[in-house]
This record gives structure tokens, C-alpha cells and sequence, in this order.
């Protein structure tokens, strides 16, 4: 029996940012679909379903970053090779110490010679992002009253990329936001 992912047309892996706009619609689509759920919050019922949708909403904008932050780390990747195949130059990224999108960046600056800032945007708010990321996979989306999930916690309260209701929470148009500064970050790194 076929399945329907044997027939789709497979990219190259430096082309799977792609699945980014695949993945950014999906969650335009189950946004709405949650936003109507909700509907009127008129009783205690009405509200105890809202607060279920909302931390469905919740969890699967967190997945969906999560998700999303592997994409451009291995599409940074990718174009890292691409260019070092360019350039034919022996050392791979791997065999730097760094990893993710430090090591593309510190390849990058290093190997290829470009002149990526991690100081400025889009890159400074990139690796921003990476600590959401790094977060979210080790500790989930609270905060403890550790002196360093405080001092996290001040850092992200001040970012256009995540809410804190006091976890750490995403909108569409946040999301939408975090799309778009990966674009811009794989189109300075192309340049």
C-alpha cells in the first residue's frame, strides 16, 4: 500500500526550510479553529473549556517552535556545507567544539569569513530564541525561583517574541514574528 508521504516530492535538505511556511500555516489553521472553540465565556464551564483550549493552543505553539528552532539550526547547517563545498575547504563544521547555530555562525566567521554579528539583529535575537528553545526542552515552559530562571525569566519579559503569563507562551503573530527573523537570518547568512 502507498502511502500518502511516499508520493510527495522530497526537497534537498538546504530547501526544508520550506516545511517553515507548511508548518506556519498549519498553525494559522488550528489557531482559528481553536479561537472558535472558545466561543462566549459566559459560566464557570464556559471558562474551565476555555482554559483547556487555550493550554491546548499553548502546548502546540511551544511543539511548533520547538519544532521550528531545529529546522533553521539544520538549515544553517546545510548552508554552511553548501558554502564549504564553495569554497572547498577541508574543515568541516562539525569539527568545531561549538554546536547548533553557534557552531554555523562560529564556522561561518571563522572558516567561510563572513562578518555575522551575534551583537546585532537578526542574531542576537536568534540565539534569544535558542535560550526559549533550551528552556523549553529542559525545564518546560514555568520558571523556578532559581537566580538564573530569573534573570531568564527578566531577559524574555522583554522580548516581542514570547508572553509570560508567567510560562512561557506564544501568539500567532508572535510566531508569525519568529518565522520571519528566521528568514531574515537565512538570508544574511547567504549573503
Amino acid at each position: 500500500m502507498t502511502k500518502p508521504e511516499d508520493e510527495t516530492f522530497g526537497v534537498p535538505r538546504f530547501l526544508a526550510f520550506i516545511d517553515l511556511g507548511y508548518l506556519e500555516e498549519a498553525l494559522a489553521v488550528a489557531d482559528a479553529h481553536l479561537s472558535r472553540k472558545i466561543g462566549t465565556v459566559a459560566t464557570t464551564e464556559d471558562r474551565n473549556r476555555a482554559g483547556n483550549v487555550n493550554a491546548t493552543r499553548q502546548s502546540l505553539m511551544r511543539a511548533a517552535f520547538i519544532a521550528s528552532f531545529a529546522s533553521i539550526e539544520q538549515n544553517l547547517d546545510e548552508l554552511a556545507h553548501i558554502e564549504r563545498n564553495k569554497q572547498k575547504v577541508k574543515l568541516v563544521p562539525s569539527d568545531l567544539k561549538d554546536r547548533g547555530i553557534k557552531r554555523s555562525l562560529a564556522y561561518a566567521n571563522k572558516v567561510l569569513d563572513k562578518k555575522l554579528s551575534t551583537e546585532s539583529h537578526p542574531w542576537k535575537d536568534l540565539l534569544l530564541l535558542q535560550e526559549v528553545r533550551n528552556h523549553l526542552v529542559h525545564y518546560g515552559p514555568g520558571f523556578s525561583d532559581s537566580s538564573e530562571h530569573i534573570k531568564r525569566f527578566e531577559r524574555l519579559e522583554k522580548t516581542e517574541y514570547v508572553s509570560l503569563r508567567p510560562s512561557i507562551c506564544f501568539t500567532m503573530e508572535q510566531m508569525n514574528r519568529i518565522f520571519g527573523l528566521y528568514m531574515e537570518c537565512i538570508q544574511d547568512f547567504s549573503s
